[in-house]
């Protein structure tokens, strides 16, 4: 659909190619007589000083009035227009070549000279015409003769546009350059900067062209359209120059989702401009063909449209290149034409701060641009229309002035003043200017433009002023709506505008209040899909409202369908029937319909008329077995009732048929049937005064309690004591139950009811000591603590569980938790520590841990968990703890653990010391971790990352012996560092290997204890060993087997025993000793008999842990 047909040329002859120029506006064609250059141009039409201009062919234009005071003429003429201008008395057109002049006259135009012409720019004004020349405007007379010249700078390039509007020109340059000239008087003067203005916006891209200009009634304002960098798209800024405050202000109109075409300012008002515009896609399509309209837009030759409003972000820039950013109203509602196909007219206000997007005016089809506006109206043009003999021009209303077309210049002014200041913002200076206004009209207009702009607080005063009371209390009222849009729409609807009403409603998802407009306009249909899609709470609401609707007008078959929908079709479907007398079609709907509530008052209703056949069916169909025996009680078939009750089970009339038994005295199957209802007290009630006792304690344990009260008491009178204490407990009265166990000495029923007594906060505490001492004395210990804890005497239950070695489970400890204030801190603590303390001594240390961190106290809750060996749950305490002396009570407890095979416990235990800052700790442990590495698993390079830790942290230590500690493990450190070196030089540099090791092996400055603190002398001797071996020096092998003997070292765990014996068979020994465990470290075991290290942590019974 955006494809559009343009005007074609006839190139004479088969045409065979074409191709686009360089321009994009420039098409050869290439045909049997030869190439053919086509300028893509577009057609001129404009409004100036009353006359419309429209061309509608390349050689014809139509001119009128916009008044009507001229009919309309057709000028056909012996060029190919490229340009055309207007006044109230001249007509000029003209190409590359040509131009003519036409004068108005009684009936019509005529020519009154022609005069050769290479401008491309051309302009009249009175008796004068402007033309460009080289770095030059040219004032020709009508017949062409120059008589004067407006001169400007060689460095502004040639004059490609040039307009003139009253008493002022405006043109612009090839290099971006717009001068002002003012007409008024004999000779044109200079107006604005005297050497012009240099169009620089940093919006506009480097190297854009100047697409057109255009200069207000008063010569303050310059609006400007650019066409982009090697292309012929007009770019989406337009820039309007203030003379005045010599700076430029932009306005982007990609934030409306749509491009600019063509432009024009009010004939009168100079802030004042309307733009026109088209969606991106239908850019490159002619401006001689419109596109879609909208279709609420009614336009005629005095016709007026419905438009919007909207507003975005401009830019204003000074003469200097400098810009300042302002905003109009909000960018969501500037871009509600966005997707509205053909042309959109916005209107827009170029105040003193700012551009800002005033209304949007959607031009309805075949309506093909815009020529011009003049408060109120706006001129579109329909080239179409020429073919049916009439005008071209028509005129559109402004929506702010719809119904005011003929008001008075100074109510105009005065709104226009309105809407300028309401625009920007400017509340007070609105009021200001329409504060002498009494016309009722005016105010409701300007009410709508609040409705539009969204100013409530206006509106409010605008209805005051209309005297719209409804209005004014809508306002109020509205204030209770969160959104905006819901609060201005409700005002909308008592406006009449109820198309605004319903986009805001939809805009801010009030789809409530969007259904309840719908259905107060009788659109019924919008309104049940409004309600299906988006308000479904309110879907039944919506059919019934619709069936009353359709009810009112007669329309009873939809209606019924519409109380279907609405699930109210068994009250309102009879109603509706029965009011009309419609008995048989009510009956016909009924028995179709499938509805037991719909079916059951059908049967109601032919019970009220006698017609119990009917009533039967239809409470058997509805399944309503209450009404089936009441029928049947009332007809005397009692059996028939009878049989209904038990084979439907239906509690209602098992209940209904026992009541009329016991009317009648039949006490036995009354009885029945009230148990069979369920209504287990009435059936007591009867069994105990018909002396139904076997009945009755089955009866009485399902009644109510005051039942079982009243039938206990009976068994208790009647000396059944057992039967009722069972309800007494049953009923809820334990002390009564109690003390009639004490009484008959039932010590079976007794023991069953203390264990239900925890459940009952109401116990009465003396009750529970006297059970508690009577298990006592049967040595019930169990129970008896049990009974004393739930009686709150703590310390006694506490000391009884010592005594008799009574465990005390999680219920019992937390039954002895007082709630958090509950009772005082200091006691709660107090009691907390007591029952942790008795927990702990019982064995029960995560209960006891547990209470220990209730009362507060970590340190020891950690010493009862240590006891457990529960070692995940140490973990996990001592990480949540974040105490310090239990991350070293933690960390020393995992070191007594094989850390070494588990990395995560070994992870922990560093986490801990560092955590507690244990750095003496620490360095300790990674003395240990070097100590196995070396002992366990001979890995000397694991060892020295180990000693290299300790080192780190052991410096940060405070202690006065840190110094001495540093220095030895720097010792150890040192030997380490020469035997790992040593053997990563057995390959490449052995005899450096054997000369470090025999240094080590011989220093005498080192003592053998600090030797064997760093490193086993043994793997000294076993390298070297091994590599006289390797290198089949067998007398150096058994001289150094035989030191190690001598130094007491069991050669054993270090050689390889068939190594050994081929040494010894080499040297001629014929029997190698055999090598035996022996004492010492180098025996392959730790010095203390192959036990780690550890560091034992001792609890005693006083929660004391040494550390």
């Amino acid at each position: 659909d955006a494809w559009q047909t343009m005007a074609g040329v006839d190139v004479m002859g088969r045409l065979s190619q074409i191709a686009w120029g360089p321009q994009m506006r420039l098409l050869g064609a290439l045909g049997s007589d030869g190439v053919r250059v086509c300028k893509k141009v577009r057609m001129h039409d404009k409004v100036r000083d009353g006359n419309s201009v429209v061309q509608v062919a390349a050689d014809r234009v139509m001119v009128e009035a916009v008044d009507g005071s001229r009919p309309p003429t057709a000028l056909q003429l012996n060029m190919q227009i490229t340009g055309v201008d207007a006044t109230d008395k001249h007509l000029l057109v003209w190409n590359s070549q040509t131009a003519e002049v036409h004068e108005a006259g009684p009936r019509g135009y005529v020519p009154i000279s022609t005069f050769d012409s290479a401008s491309e720019a051309m302009a009249i004004h009175r008796e004068t015409v402007f033309r460009a020349g080289a770095s030059m405007v040219e004032v020709c007379t009508l017949a062409g003769v120059v008589k004067d010249t407006l001169v400007y700078d060689d460095a502004h390039g040639q004059v490609e546009h040039m307009d003139v509007s009253k008493d002022y020109l405006a043109v612009s340059t090839s290099n971006g350059f717009i001068k002002l000239w003012r007409l008024g008087g004999r000779t044109p003067k200079s107006h604005g900067p005297t050497g012009g203005k240099k169009v620089d916006v940093r919006d506009i891209p480097t190297g854009s062209s100047i697409e057109s200009i255009k200069v207000n009634c008063n010569g303050t304002k310059v609006s400007v359209l650019f066409v982009l960098p090697g292309s012929a798209t007009t770019h989406t800024v337009i820039v309007v120059y203030d003379v005045d405050a010599d700076c430029f202000r932009s306005f982007d109109f990609a934030q409306t989702g749509r491009v600019p075409e063509a432009h024009a300012w009010d004939h009168d008002v100079p802030m004042m401009f309307g733009v026109q515009t088209v969606t991106g896609g239908q850019l490159e399509a002619s401006a001689d063909v419109a596109g879609a309209p909208a279709a609420s837009v009614k336009v005629s030759r005095s016709a007026s449209g419905d438009m919007g409003d909207g507003g975005a972000p401009t830019t204003m820039s000074s003469g200097d290149g400098t810009e300042d950013r302002n905003s109009g109203i909000d960018t969501k509602n500037a871009r509600k034409e966005a997707n509205t196909p053909g042309l959109v007219v916005f209107t827009m206000f170029a105040s003193p701060e700012r551009i800002v997007l005033q209304e949007s005016h959607p031009i309805p089809a075949g309506f093909e641009a815009l020529l011009g506006l003049s408060v109120p109206s706006l001129y579109v043009c329909k080239k179409a229309a020429v073919a049916e003999g009439g005008g071209v021009c028509f005129s559109v209303t402004m929506r702010d002035f719809l119904g005011m077309e003929k008001v008075d210049p100074a109510t105009k002014s005065a709104l226009l003043e309105f809407k300028l200041h309401l625009a920007t913002g400017n509340v007070e200076e609105a009021f200001r200017a329409v504060k002498s206004i009494k016309n009722p009209e005016v105010w409701e207009n300007m009410a709508h433009m609040c409705i539009k702009s969204k100013r409530l607080d206006v509106a409010e005063m605008c209805l005051g002023n209309m005297g719209h009371v409804r209005g004014a209390r809508a306002v109020r009222d509205a204030s209770r709506e969160p959104e905006l849009d819901a609060r201005v729409a409700t005002v909308a609807v008592h406006l009449g505008l109820n198309d605004e009403a319903e986009s805001l409603y939809a805009g801010c998802s009030r789809y409530d209040l969007l259904n309840n407009l719908y259905q107060a306009m009788g659109r019924w249909d919008e309104a049940v899909v409004v309600a299906t899609s988006h308000d479904r709470i309110h879907l039944k609401t919506t059919h019934y409202n619709h069936g009353k609707h359709l009810e009112s007008v007669g329309d009873l078959q939809a209606a019924i369908v519409a109380y279907e929908k609405s699930g109210n079709c068994a009250t309102e479907v009879p109603r509706l029937l029965f009011q009309r007398g419609m008995v048989a079609d009510l009956e016909q709907y009924v028995a179709h319909a499938n509805d037991a509530t719909l079916t059951k008052w059908w049967a109601r209703y032919c019970e009220s008329v006698g017609d119990f056949d009917k009533a039967l069916q239809g409470y058997q169909a509805a399944s309503d077995f209450l009404s089936l025996v009441r029928v049947y009680c009332n007809q005397g078939d009692y059996q028939g009732a009878a049989e209904i009750v038990e084979e439907s089970n239906d509690p209602a009339a098992a209940f209904h048929l026992a009541r009329t038994f016991e009317a009648q005295e039949e006490t036995g199957e009354a009885v029945r049937f009230f148990a069979a209802a369920g209504r287990f007290g009435h059936a007591a009630r009867l069994a105990r005064s018909a002396g139904m006792d076997a009945e009755l304690m089955n009866l009485a344990l399902q009644s109510p309690p005051e039942m079982m009260l009243d039938s206990a008491q009976y068994f208790q009178e009647r000396g059944q004591p057992e039967k009722a204490v069972t309800l007494y407990h049953k009923a809820g009265n334990l002390r009564r139950a109690m003390e009639l166990c004490f009484h008959a000495q039932l010590f079976e029923p007794l023991a069953a009811l203390t264990e239900s007594i925890g459940a009952d906060s109401n116990t009465d505490p003396e009750l529970l000591s006297k059970c508690a001492k009577y298990f006592l004395e049967h040595n019930q210990y169990p129970k008896a603590v049990d009974l004393f804890i739930k009686g709150k005497q703590f310390d006694h239950g506490l000391q009884m569980a010592l005594d008799h070695d009574v465990l005390i489970n999680e219920e019992m400890a937390e039954a002895m938790t007082p709630a958090k204030g509950e009772v005082e801190d200091a006691v709660r603590k107090e009691l907390l520590l007591k029952v942790a303390k008795v927990c702990k001594q019982q064995g029960s240390y995560h209960l006891s841990c547990k209470k220990y961190t209730q009362a507060g106290d970590k340190v020891k809750a950690m010493k009862a968990l240590l006891k457990s060996g529960d070692t995940e749950k140490i973990i996990f305490f001592a990480g949540v703890s974040r105490n310090r002396d239990i991350y070293v009570m933690s960390a020393n407890y995992l070191q007594t653990l094989d850390w070494h095979a588990d990395a995560e416990i070994m992870k922990s235990i560093i986490n801990f010391y560092s955590k507690a800052r244990a750095v003496e700790s620490l360095a300790g442990f990674y003395e240990s971790c070097a100590q196995i590495e070396i002992d366990e698993y001979r890995d000397y390079d694991k060892a020295l990352g180990a000693l290299r830790e300790s080192l780190k942290h052991l410096l940060k230590s405070r202690t006065e012996d840190r110094a001495e500690a540093v220095d030895g493990l720097n010792a150890r450190i040192g030997m380490v560092e020469r035997f790992v070196q040593a053997r990563k030089l057995i390959k490449d540099d052995p005899h450096e290997m054997v000369r470090i090791c025999t240094e080590i092996l011989n220093d005498p400055q080192i003592g053998a204890n600090d030797l064997e603190s760093s490193i086993r002398v043994g793997d000294v001797f076993a390298l070297l060993i091994e590599y006289w071996y390797a290198q089949g020096n067998y007398q150096q092998a058994y001289t150094l087997i035989e030191q190690m003997k001598d130094r007491g070292i069991v050669v054993a765990p270090y050689l390889d025993a068939e190594m050994v014996e081929t040494v010894y068979r080499e040297m001629g020994v014929d029997t190698a000793p055999r090598a035996g465990a022996g004492g010492g470290r180098d025996s392959g075991v730790d010095s203390d008999g192959e036990e780690m290290m550890e560091e034992n942590i001792a609890i005693d019974d006083d929660d004391e842990l040494p550390m």
